[in-house]
């Protein structure tokens, strides 16, 4: 059987970063972009593949743009706000922790 690769244009990497950050598994965006499910998701587990870096950026981007919010509000004396951007850096700790010990990753 021979292999088939896919090959996105820009756009489709953009709408991959779309659409990861609204929330869609790489099954659903293969679905979405019209290519075969089995090679997305062959680029999507390789973390060195261009589609595994747009997925990751498209969730990056809207929790980072959520992030600002949070914290725009946090700095005007929202409490609810400043107790959210809290509990999302305490992740982030744990989280960065969890990759050093794991997977001897660096933390800057």
């Amino acid at each position: 059987m021979k292999a088939i690769h896919v090959r996105l244009a820009q756009e489709q990497l953009e709408e991959i970063e779309n659409l990861s950050g609204a929330g869609y598994d790489i099954d659903k965006i293969a679905m979405y972009l019209d290519v075969p499910k089995m090679e997305l998701r062959k680029e999507f587990n390789n973390p060195e593949s261009f589609v595994r870096y747009h997925y990751d950026r498209g969730i990056l981007l809207v929790d980072a743009e959520s992030g600002i919010k949070l914290a725009e509000n946090a700095k005007v004396g929202n409490i609810t706000a400043h107790q959210q951007l809290m509990k999302i850096r305490s992740l982030q700790r744990l989280e960065s922790l969890r990759k050093r010990i794991m997977y001897g990753e660096e933390i800057d």
